[in-house]
């Protein structure tokens, strides 16, 4: 994976600059919003694998599966995105990093329920004093000041999400910019992602290419396995390849 060339964490000479006394043998407490979608469930399964403890803010606990839900890691706090008491009792479990799979369905007209729940949680998790770290999900409906013309991406942004995607255009852009406008506050993310495949996690292990969009070596592709993103999230948290940044995720 190539390094981007525009953002903060390229100043740094720590080998983990955001948490430089840790190794890749310790672990995290991760707050996961989204975890009952396909991502979210392989994302747990690939986070509870590696070690890390986790607590799921998710309206449904039942969607968990056993495997999962039996683990001694694995923590829920039962509530919904307009729940403020309950995205204060998720803000509030000690969780170092903070990440959200939450998406919006394409064609639904939800309005904003995710961007709304984030102007919640972000000055929560700011005033915590444990989160160090936010990655959040978009997609390229969302423009970052590094992209560059691409016209593969402007016709499924222009003729395909805006004209069949309800919401989702809004929902999307809504997610991102709450996240962009935490600024220097705390080291975040917005990793976009692609069309996105696959149920399992393993099934179609890879690399991925992170970069942005038009990117001239033709990286920024259409197609990202779920389980590839899930083991890119859990290196990035300790990376922090990508800080004040936010990269395209395609499978390379």
């Amino acid at each position: 994976m190539e390094t981007p060339t525009t953002s903060d964490h390229r100043k740094s000479t720590l080998l983990y600059p955001l948490f430089p006394n840790t190794t890749m043998t310790d672990k995290f407490h991760i707050l996961l919003l989204g975890g009952t979608g396909i991502c979210g469930l392989i994302f747990t399964q690939a986070a509870l694998e590696a070690g890390h403890k986790l607590t799921l803010y998710i309206r449904t606990p039942s969607k968990i599966p056993k495997e999962l839900s039996s683990n001694a890691n694995l923590a829920v706090i039962q509530g919904d995105l307009s729940d403020a008491e309950g995205l204060k009792k998720a803000a509030a479990c000690g969780a170092d990093v903070f990440v959200s799979l939450a998406g919006p369905t394409l064609g639904r007209r939800d309005g904003t329920p995710i961007t709304n729940a984030l102007k919640i949680l972000y000055p929560l998790l700011l005033e915590n004093g444990t989160t160090k770290r936010i990655l959040t999900l978009s997609t390229a409906s969302y423009s970052a000041v590094e992209d560059t013309r691409s016209i593969k991406w402007w016709c499924a942004i222009n003729l395909y999400i805006k004209v069949i995607g309800g919401d989702t255009y809004t929902e999307i852009k809504g997610m991102a910019e709450e996240t962009v406008a935490l600024g220097q506050k705390i080291p975040w993310t917005v990793f976009r992602v692609p069309l996105l495949s696959g149920t399992k996690l393993g099934e179609n292990d890879g690399d991925v290419n992170a970069c942005f969009v038009g990117d001239s070596k033709g990286r920024d592709g259409l197609n990202l396995d779920r389980g590839r993103l899930a083991r890119w999230l859990l290196n990035e948290i300790y990376e922090a390849k990508w800080i004040r940044s936010c990269p395209i995720l395609a499978n390379a």
